[in-house]
């Protein structure tokens, strides 16, 4: 794991404390002194920390974006205790074994275990009596409080999944976006954090919701969409294929989805385009009508909506970040 990731290791010679944090260390610009005076924490061990680049005053301002990411290494006596601290917190355990409290409940960390809160809320999170590997990644954003807030309709902050799963990838993907320079990285970063909060939400979604009550006709159309996603699919032929109200439907559909059909089939479509623009050498034009939209300006227009970038863009982008990986690869093998 995070084999191409680069990482500067830190070893605490001695325990860090905060009641010895100095007026220098609060009023460091890199830290937010509000925060640090919210916090409480001991820390013994090592940490890998990933250096973050500049983040962009549109991209704080407007975008999901990592304000730190850090693998802790706790020594057994660790700790960290806040309130009011501005920030998200997705932590994920790779060995040993933490204790997490929040909203007055506590909870066990191991292998696998992760968690998602609002630092706003009181939280204490400890090394369970050994040493205990844990990622802190620390994320801000205008919509991760109203993603945050359905995510707990669950009733838990913590979710499961085994180290060589999608959560992983996609950290590690996240990762590799901010150790590139290129023009859209802020725009790609925030898209990669956007799936990897909805990886979570349908992680921890409880598995009758989505089985057992979703209609059948709805999973029936969704299977049909999915499908036939290149043909001219209007709501008034979708309804047909149904056998219902237009209207209705188009609630309904929503109801269970959280998209209009017409909005599930835009991306249906864009995100069969953002492969091909990424596998295949197709002109925009081209791919365009490969999805099911035959006119190219709704196309591009349509494309940047969702990803935040035109066709063109998102293909150089993209070919940016395979050339890199590529040249990391070679140079580890010298």
């Amino acid at each position: 794991m995070f084999e191409k990731i680069p990482f500067t290791n830190i070893v605490a010679k001695n325990r860090l404390l905060s009641k010895n944090l100095t007026k220098k260390d609060y009023e460091n610009p890199v830290y937010n002194k509000e925060n640090l005076m919210n916090s409480k924490f001991v820390i013994s061990g090592s940490a890998d920390s990933f250096q973050m680049p500049p983040i962009t005053d549109f991209a704080v301002q407007n975008l999901f974006h990592v304000e730190s990411f850090m693998i802790f290494h706790y020594g057994f006596d660790s700790f960290t205790e806040r309130q009011n601290f501005h920030s998200f917190l997705i932590m994920y355990t790779y060995f040993g074994q933490g204790i997490l409290t929040y909203q007055g409940k506590n909870y066990t960390l191991k292998e696998g275990d992760g968690a998602f809160i609002n630092c706003m809320d009181y939280h204490l999170y400890k090394a369970d009596r050994m040493q205990w590997d844990t990622a802190v990644l620390h994320l801000n954003g205008p919509l991760l409080a109203a993603f945050h807030a359905q995510y707990m309709q669950n009733g838990s902050p913590v979710f499961h999944e085994e180290t060589n799963g999608s959560f992983q990838k996609i950290l590690e993907h996240l990762l590799k976006l901010y150790s590139i320079p290129h023009l859209y990285r802020d725009w790609q970063a925030s898209t990669c954090i956007d799936n990897m909060l909805n990886h979570l939400l349908l992680l921890t979604a409880p598995e009758e919701k989505g089985k057992i009550n979703t209609p059948e006709y709805i999973r029936y159309l969704i299977k049909y969409m999915e499908n036939n996603y290149t043909q001219k699919l209007t709501l008034d032929y979708l309804a047909e294929f149904a056998c219902m109200n237009k209207y209705y439907l188009s609630k309904e559909f929503k109801k269970y989805t959280g998209f209009s059909p017409n909005d599930y089939l835009i991306s249906l479509r864009i995100n069969r385009a953002k492969q091909l623009l990424e596998g295949s050498s197709l002109p925009a034009s081209k791919i365009a009508h490969e999805v099911g939209i035959h006119d190219i300006n709704n196309f591009t227009n349509l494309f940047k909506k969702k990803t935040g970038m035109t066709p063109i863009q998102y293909r150089t982008t993209a070919q940016e970040i395979s050339i890199h990986h590529y040249q990391s690869g070679t140079d580890n093998m010298v």
